[in-house]
């Protein structure tokens, strides 16, 4: 009878250690990102930018920019710019922040067409 209970409490144990990994494992952290890009057009209240061939895989396409009072926008010498002040044409480098599950985050890429999830910094490199 002491042997049951014994395989009881130790598949019992199992399973709670397999749950709390999965759970771990599962859970989202937070990342900052960045990657370059050329503005293609722009209006009062978002920017669409193609990303660079030389970016990472998923980060290459053509990305939407919402504006915001967060976003950052400073230009080739570090001064603060207004939103508006950017242009169709500028190489611009972009740091955004995003969760994802850590063990995806090779896999990680944004959609061909997908809005910038975000966006804490826009700098003009050019």
């Amino acid at each position: 009878m002491k042997t049951k209970k014994y395989i009881l409490i130790g598949i019992c144990f199992c399973i709670l250690v397999s749950l709390a990994f999965a759970i771990d494992r599962g859970k989202k952290t937070e990342y900052y990102i960045k990657f370059d890009g050329v503005i293609q057009s722009v209006d009062s209240d978002s920017l669409t930018v193609q990303g660079d061939p030389q970016n990472d895989a998923g980060q290459r396409g053509q990305y939407i920019i919402k504006s915001n009072d967060g976003i950052s926008v400073r230009n080739s010498r570090g001064g603060k710019i207004d939103f508006a002040s950017l242009a169709v044409g500028d190489h611009v480098e972009i740091l955004y922040m995003d969760y994802i599950v850590r063990s995806k985050i090779e896999q990680y890429a944004l959609d061909d067409g997908a809005e910038v999830p975000d966006v804490q910094q826009i700098d003009i490199t050019e």
